[in-house]
C-alpha cells in the first residue's frame, strides 16, 4: 500500500510537470484560446468537513442516523486550464455500519445487528473537469462553478487492531463559490467505491461504498486566473514600434519648445506694461479678438489687448460700442456657429465689464454666426471686432 501511495503522489507531480512544460509551448505556439500557466500559478488548498455513509452488505437493514459519521477533507491541487484541473485529497475519518454476524469490526450489537465502528483513510488523485468553464466560457468573476471529479488512490479502514488496504475509485460533484479573487466556499458530494473486504466481512455484494457530503472553504494562492491569448502579441521585429516611440519623442520636444516661446513672449509682453494711448479712436477702430476654431475661450494674449481696449473705454464714457462676434461658414452648422458666436460676444462683454470695469451701457452685442463674413479666410472670422457705435 506504501508503494500505492507514492505512486499517486508521483503521478500528481507528473501532470504538475506536465503542465510546467505546457507553459513553454503555449507560450510560444499558443494552442487553444488561453496560454496554460506555469507550474506554481493557480494552485489551491483546500478544507472541509461535514457527514459520510457507508454502504456495505447489510446496512440498510441497521439504522440509518447510526450510519451517519464525521467526514474530513484536506485537498492540495492546481488548475492546468481553465477547465482542467488536478488534486492529491485526503478524505475521511470515521465510518459506521451494520453486520449480521460479528465481524472485526463489530463494536456493540444492537436489535440482533453488529453495530461496526472503524476509521477510514481514502488518499486520492483526481481529475478536475469544470464543467461552467467548458460550456459557459472562462470567467474569473463567475460566482458558482461545477466541476465533476474522478480519480482513484489508495483507501484504509482500521479499528480493533485489524486493518484493511484497498483500491479506491472516487467519483463526485464539487460546488465551487467564489467569496473573493482569493478565497471560494465549496460544497463537495462524493462516493467513494472499494472492494467488500473493506468493511471486515467478505461475502454478498463485491463493491462497497463511502458518500459523503462535505463543505468547506479554498484558498487560491498567486498568481490566479488565466489570460487569454488574444492579449498576448507577439513581436517578431519591434522596429515599427520603436520608430513610432521616437517621432511621438519629437512631437513631444518640439511641443514643449513652441510653449516655452510662447510663455516668453507673454512675459516679454507682460513686463512691456501698459502702453500710452493718445488717440483712443486709432486703438479703437475695429479691433479684433480671434478664437481657436469652435471655441469661445479667449487667450492670455487676447486678455492683455483687451485690457488696454477697456482703459480707452473709460476714458471715453460717453461712446457706444458694438462687439460684432462671428464664426467661419466652413466649419460646423448655422445653428451651431449662430450659439457659438453669441458665446464668443458674450465672453468678452463680460471681461470688459466685470474684469475690466468697462460700464455695460456702453456695449452691444451683435452676433451674426457664420452669415456675415468679415474675412476671406475662414481663421479670421473667428472673431470678436470691437467697433464704435
Amino acid at each position: 500500500m506504501k508503494k500505492l501511495f507514492l505512486l499517486s503522489i508521483l503521478l500528481l507531480a507528473g501532470v504538475f510537470t506536465y503542465a510546467q512544460e505546457e507553459t513553454v509551448i503555449e507560450m510560444q505556439s499558443k494552442r487553444g484560446p488561453y496560454v496554460t500557466n506555469r507550474f506554481f500559478d493557480n494552485v489551491f488548498i483546500s478544507v472541509g468537513g461535514g457527514a459520510q455513509v457507508y454502504f456495505g452488505e447489510y446496512d440498510k437493514k441497521g439504522d440509518f442516523g447510526k450510519r451517519i459519521a464525521p467526514a474530513l477533507d484536506i485537498s492540495l491541487g492546481k488548475w492546468i486550464t481553465p477547465s482542467v484541473g488536478v488534486r492529491l485529497q485526503y478524505a475521511g475519518l470515521k465510518a459506521n455500519a451494520w453486520q449480521w454476524n460479528e465481524s472485526v469490526y463489530a463494536d456493540s450489537r444492537e436489535d440482533n445487528m453488529y453495530r461496526e465502528k472503524f476509521n477510514v483513510l481514502n488518499l486520492h488523485a483526481d481529475m478536475l473537469w469544470n464543467i461552467s468553464n467548458a460550456i459557459s466560457g472562462y470567467k474569473e468573476t463567475r460566482f458558482w462553478d461545477f466541476v465533476p471529479f474522478a480519480g482513484f488512490g489508495w483507501a484504509r479502514s482500521k479499528a480493533n487492531g485489524a486493518k484493511d488496504n484497498e483500491i479506491s475509485v472516487n467519483l463526485g460533484l464539487l460546488n465551487v463559490l467564489r467569496l473573493s479573487k482569493s478565497l471560494d466556499l465549496n460544497l463537495e458530494g462524493r462516493l467513494m467505491i472499494v472492494n467488500q473486504r473493506f468493511d471486515g466481512v467478505v461475502g454478498g455484494r463485491k463493491m462497497e461504498g463511502l458518500a459523503s457530503l462535505t463543505a468547506g472553504l479554498t484558498y487560491n494562492f498567486p498568481v490566479r486566473g488565466f489570460k487569454r491569448t488574444s492579449d498576448i502579441i507577439v513581436v517578431d521585429d519591434n522596429s515599427e514600434f520603436i520608430n513610432k516611440i521616437g517621432d511621438l519623442e519629437r512631437q513631444l520636444a518640439a511641443a514643449e519648445a513652441a510653449r516655452a516661446a510662447l510663455k516668453k513672449e507673454l512675459d516679454d509682453e507682460r513686463a512691456k506694461g501698459p502702453k500710452v494711448v493718445s488717440d483712443p479712436y486709432a486703438v479703437l477702430s475695429d479691433f479684433a479678438i480671434f478664437f481657436t476654431i469652435g471655441k469661445a475661450d479667449v487667450s492670455k494674449k487676447e486678455k492683455i489687448n483687451l485690457e488696454y481696449i477697456a482703459k480707452a473705454m473709460k476714458e471715453l464714457p460717453d461712446e457706444k460700442f458694438v462687439l460684432f462676434a462671428s464664426a467661419d461658414k466652413q466649419t460646423g452648422t448655422a445653428e451651431f456657429n449662430q450659439k457659438l458666436s453669441e458665446k464668443r460676444g458674450q465672453v468678452v462683454y463680460d471681461i470688459l465689464t466685470k474684469e475690466y470695469g468697462v460700464n455695460p451701457d456702453q456695449l452691444e452685442i451683435k452676433a451674426v454666426g457664420s452669415s456675415d463674413q468679415v474675412f476671406d479666410k475662414a481663421a479670421y472670422n473667428r472673431v470678436v471686432i470691437i467697433r464704435e457705435k
